[in-house]
């Protein structure tokens, strides 16, 4: 069984740190802190907390794994991480290169769409590290993983919301605009009808001013309502 810290040699900005080895914290003293420690991954729910294997199986497997991923212990230890990916990254290599990554650099943050069991997906924000024995060896991974999906969707939804404001922001600018330019052509013509002595001429014009005003009428009617305010 891998140990529940991270090991004699620590990965600290890609350097590995010597500490005392176990001896030094007394065998029975450090059983004692693995199991408290163990108990304390067991009673976490929100997160996912387990252990991989250098090839990427799984380990152990903890409460807040089990909600999180679908999965009881029984299903899942034993079985590489990949599982959790989707097709596309594992048809990508993400996971290997996961792996490879965190035990070249010591720990790896990561985000993206995972899989439950049940097939549907969940926004994880993850937390890869290698663990390394006394000698340098690698031993295993240490995983944590958070659900991530509702501030994504949060998000989002504050995106959207930014976005149509800007679009009918724009819309109210460019209609005020319309409307702005029809009323000066109608004054144009309204100036027009006063010089033009063809009477056929003057009922076009006036034909074309009423026009103009009942298109102006019906953009205000649209834009801001019967009520002469915003419509929602």
């Amino acid at each position: 069984m891998l140990p529940l810290y991270r090991g004699p040699a620590l990965l600290r900005q890609g350097r590995r740190t010597r500490r005392p080895g176990p001896s030094a914290l007394g065998r029975s003293a450090l059983r004692d802190l693995q199991e408290r420690f163990h108990l304390l991954v067991e009673a976490v729910d929100e997160y996912a907390i387990y252990m991989l294997d250098p090839e990427g199986r799984v380990m152990t497997w903890n409460q807040g794994a089990a909600r999180l991923k679908g999965y009881a212990a029984e299903e899942v230890i034993g079985r590489n991480f990949a599982v959790f990916y989707t097709p596309e990254e594992m048809a990508a290599g993400r996971p290997a290169r996961n792996l490879a990554d965190a035990a070249a650099n010591g720990t790896l943050c990561d985000q993206g769409w995972r899989l439950r069991k049940d097939g549907t997906r969940f926004w994880a924000n993850m937390t890869l590290t290698a663990l390394f024995d006394e000698d340098g060896s690698l031993r295993g991974f240490a995983k944590i993983t958070r659900d991530e999906t509702q501030r994504i969707a949060a998000d989002q939804h504050v995106r959207e919301l930014e976005l149509l404001n800007e679009r009918e922001r724009i819309a109210g600018d460019l209609c005020h605009t319309i409307v702005h330019r029809i009323f000066e052509a109608g004054l144009l013509l309204d100036s027009v009808r006063t010089i033009v002595n063809d009477p056929v001429a003057q009922q076009r014009l006036v034909e074309a001013i009423e026009l103009l005003d009942g298109t102006i009428r019906e953009i205000r009617l649209t834009t801001l309502g019967p009520a002469g305010e915003p419509r929602p």
